[in-house]
């Protein structure tokens, strides 16, 4: 509940902006897709290391307000699969790591006019909670599983709980009469060492990950 309170909060107060989306309506939807994320890791001790990619879901829920000018503002609240697999010599790390992602964005249509289709592009600051985190090794024919709890995970990596970054994307909006359809590809650039461990000042972990997403909406007057 501790973490609800502000992602609540922050959505609230979205549509309470003035200016932002007075006259205009709100757009209250839903939004599912495939997010394909790595780790960005800058270890000197592990020169080798190798960095893989995993393939998770992105499931949650979004505000929009702004109806249907050219200009809005947009918050949502999603589940997050994050994470990578990182191999280096004989050992190999499956690093999953879940997290509750709050992105405000400010989105932008293209093109002039009352339309059914707009081209859109948009882009804001995030914030993400962990919410899970699991690390599977396994070196020399041996493996061992853990939920990480603020402990240490592969060698010596400690997550942190809150991480700050930003987001920039793009995509396709339909209008359906009193709904909305939307396509959109995003960038998600974590900008927090998620290395919170005794060797974080050396070792840099920072999330990365492409989403591509599918949204239906309702238009609210």
């Amino acid at each position: 509940m501790r973490t609800l309170t502000p992602v609540l909060a922050s959505l609230c107060l979205i549509c309470m902006i003035p200016g932002s989306a007075s006259g205009q309506g709100s757009t209250l939807g839903l939004k599912g897709g495939l997010n394909i994320s790595t780790l960005s890791v800058e270890n000197p001790a592990s020169p080798d290391l190798e960095v893989e990619s995993r393939t998770g879901l992105v499931l949650g829920a979004f505000l929009e307000c702004g109806g249907e000018s050219w200009f809005a503002l947009q918050g949502e609240v999603s589940y997050s699969q994050n994470g990578a697999t990182l191999r280096t010599g004989n050992s190999v790390t499956e690093l999953d790591l879940d997290y509750l992602r709050v992105p405000v964005l400010v989105l932008a249509r293209l093109g002039p006019g009352e339309r059914t289709v707009y081209p859109l592009v948009y882009a804001g600051p995030q914030l993400a909670f962990e919410v899970g985190c699991r690390a599977e090794s396994q070196q020399d024919g041996m493996s061992q599983s853990s939920d990480c709890d603020g402990g240490a995970i592969g060698d010596g990596i400690e997550t942190r709980r809150v991480e700050f970054g930003l987001v920039f994307g793009g995509g396709v909006e339909f209008l359906l009469g009193g709904w909305k359809l939307e396509l959109d590809g995003r960038y998600n650039l974590g900008l927090t060492n998620m290395n919170g461990g005794t060797n974080a000042s050396s070792a840099s972990v920072e999330n990365r990950s492409w989403t591509l997403a599918v949204g239906l909406g309702k238009l609210l007057r």
